[in-house]
């Protein structure tokens, strides 16, 4: 009884801080809404997090990304090839290597000497050379790449791997933003082939500055500007921060299949870079310890380690995005949902209909966020879900400029199949699945009649 008692309690507790988490702060009671906001930011990104999978999203697109590793590197290197430097890639990479080496500390005691030279070796040299090895073999089986030798098909097949990652990550990013409708496979093969150029010019551009910054001729100059030694480190170290910042950025804007505002693309953008530079600096100091106890395991955990940083960034750059939905879209989240009753579904779905033929009918372009704000009486939940429905079903339809369309004259438009689609057509052969039926079929066939009616009294 105690014990029930106080699950009763604990859940009371629970509703009230989700209400109060929902309640606007009254005028001078403000002193608490930037805690409400972070509360309510907080419980939004766990929510969408569980709810949208990012765990298994993550998962899935480390082995898309795997098993199209070298088609990738092999197109992106044909491209840089054609702009006239045919290791660029490689470059980049091994800048990448020679930055990990002096931020790994050797263990131990610095001053203890030995006669071995391999023990006076330090873990992050043995890290850096079996990275190095590892870059060296995936980049010997891109050279091995023959365009010639595979043909038309081959080429199309390598061209059809490699959108098909693209693909992948941008349905996760629709799934994140609750997008109804991914881009058409024509515009996702035009947009896809401009990334797939755009990316390695952009690879190098951050290496080409990054390394310029870093010329030694530049260092009385830097000296002018920067006096201060600990500036000097700040901004050089920054450089990476601002381009791995920048690259999830783009990807926000770019993959997902709606309009995403700068700043919360920013805030997830961020918070990204620094999550995957922390899981970056993780993953330095078990390869240490790896290359430290290279007798006792052996190289082979070198394959999981990498596994698992892959997982790790791809989880990272997904809760970017879930935080940035977060940002955008905090005002009209609930956290005490709204239950989507069938009645309240019907509501929504009609007004949807009409709203939407009225639009066109007037000539005004009608986007999703000018439908939410006229239909403000209606829950968002329920409007979001119910519009998903319509779309899927062929009712409405969306353009890339995501302006709501009808899909057909209004005349055409069958109000008994909605009514279908809104509640569900098939019912179990049991008793009461006929009478469900029954209800549905009555349901659809009022709908019929008030259209006709409206019809009639429209002319």
């Amino acid at each position: 009884m105690a014990q029930l008692q106080t699950g009763i309690s604990l859940e009371k507790m629970v509703v009230s801080i989700k209400s109060w988490m929902d309640t606007s702060p009254e005028k001078g009671k403000r002193l608490f809404a930037p805690f409400r906001y972070a509360a309510r930011l907080l419980y939004m990104i766990l929510v969408q997090s569980r709810e949208n999978n990012l765990l298994t999203h993550a998962s899935a697109l480390t082995y898309a990304i795997l098993l199209s590793l070298v088609p990738l590197l092999a197109t992106s290197t044909a491209l840089v090839k054609g702009l006239g430097d045919t290791d660029q890639l490689r470059k980049v990479a091994y800048s990448y290597l020679e930055s990990l080496e002096p931020a790994a500390p050797p263990p131990g005691n610095p001053d203890r000497q030995t006669g071995d030279p391999e023990e006076t070796e330090q873990p992050a040299s043995k890290l850096t050379g079996h990275l190095r090895s590892g870059i060296d073999k995936v980049f010997l089986y891109v050279e091995r790449t023959n365009f010639a030798a595979l043909g038309t098909v081959g080429i199309i097949g390598i061209f059809f791997s490699v959108l098909l990652v693209f693909s992948s990550v941008e349905s996760t990013m629709n799934t994140i933003w609750k997008v109804h409708l991914a881009r058409s496979w024509l515009r996702k093969t035009a947009d896809y082939l401009t990334m797939l150029i755009l990316l390695p010019l952009s690879l190098n551009l951050a290496l080409a500055a990054t390394t310029f910054i870093k010329k030694p001729h530049l260092f009385p100059a830097i000296d002018t500007y920067l006096s201060i030694g600990w500036l000097q480190t700040l901004v050089l170290k920054a450089l990476p921060f601002f381009f791995i910042t920048l690259s999830f950025y783009v990807m926000y804007i770019f993959f997902t299949n709606t309009r995403v505002k700068t700043l919360p693309a920013l805030v997830g953008a961020t918070a990204a870079a620094c999550c995957w530079l922390f899981i970056q600096s993780l993953y330095i100091n078990m390869q240490i310890g790896v290359a430290k106890y290279n007798a006792i395991y052996g190289s082979f955990a070198t394959l999981p380690l990498f596994l698992i940083w892959i997982h790790l960034s791809w989880l990272c750059i997904l809760g970017g995005a879930q935080i940035a939905y977060a940002v955008q879209h905090e005002k009209g989240f609930r956290t005490i949902p709204t239950q989507r009753t069938p009645a309240m579904m019907m509501a929504a779905a009609f007004d949807i209909i009409d709203t939407v033929f009225t639009a066109f009918a007037q000539g005004a372009k009608l986007t999703t966020k000018d439908l939410f704000n006229r239909l403000g009486s209606h829950p968002p939940e329920v409007l979001d879900h119910t519009l998903g429905l319509l779309l899927k079903n062929g009712f409405i339809s969306e353009t890339p400029q995501a302006v709501l369309l009808p899909s057909y004259p209004q005349d055409k438009l069958s109000r008994p199949f909605l009514v279908e689609t809104i509640l569900g057509g098939k019912t179990p052969q049991t008793e009461g699945g006929k009478q469900s039926r029954s209800v549905v079929t009555a349901a659809a066939q009022s709908a019929a009649v008030r259209k006709q009616s409206s019809l009639d009294s429209a002319n």
